[in-house]
């Protein structure tokens, strides 16, 4: 094994200890970025193969697959002795909702216009779901029963407020700020409530840690098929962690040198380098009902566009 081929494992194996990783999570990511543009099933025992070099357990695999089982995150099917698992129809519509935001081309939104939704009708028994669903779209609460976003596709808006059934019980407003002094005094209020300082520490921490390997591996060419798809699933989970906390801001609302940015492109540029041999890892080594998974379907080339 080469010196590059080694430093890659080195982080590989420094990545899976120190970011706290959980297995549950983790999966999660695996079926949204791997899975699902592969067929959508995978069998369990690849699974469990290709999560241990990360160091999860083959028992800790198994338990996390049957929580996320629980929770309606997965489902399972048997075919002889085997068990195989794909996202839950819930599952697919609230990754799909993500993956919008997680595989956009930029992060930089200069509109300026928010949404507002005031949940006026909405029974307390949905309300606690509800505001689950517009924290995971990246919603918050501006004030008490007023949540706001200033950049979100409108149609996962729109289809967590179908699926809901709450079309008759929520307002929704387009608005902007009426003048400056109103905008820096929303500009205070987001800054303190959003904790954006910290939000902008996560990008910049993620930016050092894969900043020189992603250098490494261009001009290096030297990774693995296999260190590829461990490297992506790591990169793609850790992003996704730190971006779904992220509001996705106006750049009148955003500190200079916004670190989201940075991380944004450089995740974008990592992935296409990774993209042929991970997925030359995934249609060869991950297996489905009927032997490898399939090539990726065409939504996953739009990945990032």
């Amino acid at each position: 094994m080469s010196e590059s081929s080694l430093e890659i494992e080195r982080f590989i194996n420094e990545r899976a200890l120190v970011s706290s990783i959980s297995c549950k999570s983790f999966i999660v990511t695996v079926f949204g970025d791997i899975v699902s543009p592969h067929g959508g099933w995978i069998w369990l025992g690849s699974l469990i193969d290709s999560l241990k070099p990360l160091g999860f357990s083959e028992r800790l695999i198994r338990t996390s697959v049957f929580r996320l089982v629980k929770e309606d995150w997965l489902q399972a099917q048997k075919n002889g002795r085997k068990s195989y698992y794909a996202f839950t129809d819930t599952a697919n519509k609230h990754y799909t909702k993500a993956a919008r935001r997680i595989y956009a081309g930029t992060t930089q939104h200069s509109d300026g216009s928010w949404l507002i939704v005031m949940p006026v009708f909405v029974e307390e028994l949905k309300l606690t779901e509800l505001k689950k669903q517009l924290r995971w779209l990246g919603f918050s609460a501006l004030s008490t029963g007023a949540f706001a976003h200033p950049s979100i596709d409108q149609d996962s808006l729109k289809e967590t407020i179908k699926e809901l059934n709450l079309s008759d019980s929520v307002i929704i407003f387009s608005s902007r700020t009426f003048d400056e002094a109103s905008n820096g005094v929303l500009r205070k209020l987001v800054d303190e409530k959003w904790s954006i300082q910290e939000l902008q520490q996560s990008y910049k921490k993620l930016i050092e840690s894969y900043q020189s390997i992603y250098k490494l591996i261009e001009s290096k060419n030297e990774c693995s098929y296999q260190q590829s798809y461990l490297l992506r699933s790591l990169l793609i989970h850790e992003y996704r962690r730190i971006l779904l906390k992220d509001h996705e801001l106006s750049e009148n609302m955003l500190p200079e040198n916004w670190s989201g940015l940075e991380a944004n492109k450089l995740v974008k540029a990592f992935y296409a380098v990774l993209a042929k041999s991970s997925n030359h890892y995934i249609v060869s080594q991950l297996e489905t009902f009927e032997g490898n998974l399939p090539k990726a379907e065409l939504s996953y080339s739009q990945r990032f566009k």
